[in-house]
């Protein structure tokens, strides 16, 4: 989610509005204590033992990083050496930008590397772990391109049909499609980046920013009729201008055509068939990551469903992303259609990183997260998803990206 001037102004409103305690979010002397005794003795097997034993915490012993060695730092890594210059170079960088979050890199044959470093707690204050939760941001928008196309494939929606077969009274959205929302050409003022053009207020109007930004705030009803009165930024189709508010569409749309809510459809298509127990949508409280404490979590879910409210771990994002490109989720025409970036900037859902990579990114008051598939020559299709609180910054994230790109010979080309 880009963050603009005017997308400060919203997450300082947003963060104003939570009234909710951050459990764990800070650390007394028995928990600070706890947390050292762990990492010390982290360390201490680090150099001789592999993710199997009996000692370890039961995400270890459960499996599901089965194989690794277990690195300083609470790292979890492949022996394979084709990959030790890859994990080297990442762990570095992880530790020396001091990154606080989980990672995940792996390609078709398995997980490279797993990373919670830097003394990276949960609210219970343990160390993250693979099934760790946090919030995706826009990565959301991947989850609900696939459940629109999935609805495409049943022919229950049309990509050209007009919108305004779902919102009959949007006369200025009269020529956009189901297409135009999924590739970001719609010409619809974003609501979240651009929400003085949106809602036609002034930065004099804080106290109406507050309620719609607010939990419970900003019904359909009244993100539809702020819409309708709002002038289009361009002519349908002629431009791709990313917006928040043709995704908060698209879920308005699925919850039309199929009778639930956006969450149950989410479920539905999506988390149910892949056994995405730590994924939910538009759920307040289930985080068990610790935010940007200045921030606090996330509070916009229901206001921000389909464009910005999932909640998931890398392990599961992991599996979200080998079937979305293995073809267990849409048809390989529907992933065409989700690979197709127009004006070479944005597909539906995916954003092109270079020529040979797709994912992306997302941003909220707390954290920051990016989703990437990458396909090498050298080691092939490879995965790699990382979420951290957002006072880390983009900078980290670029560096991470970059020293991945490098190692596998792909241009990352003007992404970042």
């Amino acid at each position: 989610m880009k963050r603009s001037l005017a997308v400060l102004l919203v997450t300082t409103i947003m963060v104003s509005g939570c009234s909710c305690a951050i459990s764990g979010g800070t650390e007394d002397s028995t928990t600070a204590s706890s947390s050292d005794e762990t990492s010390t003795a982290a360390t201490t097997t680090t150099e001789a033992t592999t993710a199997t034993t009996s000692s370890e915490p039961s995400y270890v012993s459960s499996g599901y990083l089965e194989g690794l060695r277990i690195d300083k730092n609470n790292f979890f890594a492949s022996d394979d050496s084709k990959y030790q210059d890859l994990i080297e170079h990442i762990e570095k960088i992880s530790s020396s930008q001091n990154f606080k979050g989980s990672m995940i890199l792996a390609t078709e044959d398995g997980i490279i590397l797993y990373g919670g470093p830097n003394n990276s707690l949960t609210t219970s204050g343990d160390p993250v772990d693979p099934f760790t939760v946090y919030e995706i941001g826009s990565v959301t928008k991947t989850f609900t391109a696939v459940v629109t196309m999935k609805l495409v494939e049943q022919g229950k929606i049309g990509l050209d049909d007009k919108i305004t077969e779902f919102f009959p009274d949007y006369k200025t959205g009269k020529d956009i499609t189901v297409r135009n929302l999924l590739n970001m050409t719609s010409g619809i003022p974003d609501y979240v980046n651009n929400p003085f053009a949106f809602f036609g207020l002034s930065k004099a109007d804080i106290k109406k920013y507050e309620d719609m930004y607010s939990v419970d705030g900003l019904p359909d009803e009244d993100f539809l009729n702020y819409m309708y009165a709002a002038p289009l930024d361009f002519e349908p189709g002629s431009k791709v201008d990313y917006s928040n508010s043709n995704y908060h569409l698209l879920a308005m749309i699925i919850e039309q055509v199929e009778g639930v809510s956006y969450s149950e459809a989410v479920t539905k298509y999506v988390f149910e068939p892949l056994a995405m127990e730590h994924s939910s949508a538009t759920k307040y409280g289930d985080e068990t990551s610790v935010p940007d404490e200045a921030q606090g979590y996330h509070t916009f879910q229901f206001g921000a469903r389909g464009a910005g409210d999932i909640h998931t771990c890398m392990a599961d994002l992991l599996t979200f992303d080998k079937a979305l490109i293995g073809g267990d989720l849409v048809s390989e025409g529907s992933l065409a259609v989700m690979e197709d970036y127009q004006f070479g900037e944005y597909g539906c859902g995916l954003y092109p990183y270079g020529q040979r990579a797709y994912g992306h990114s997302g941003s909220v008051a707390s954290y920051i997260t990016q989703n990437i598939v990458i396909e090498s020559e050298k080691y092939g299709r490879v995965y790699f998803a990382a979420s951290c609180p957002t006072i880390i910054g983009e900078a980290c994230f670029t560096s991470l990206l970059k020293v991945l790109f490098k190692e596998l010979d792909v241009d990352l080309g003007p992404s970042l």
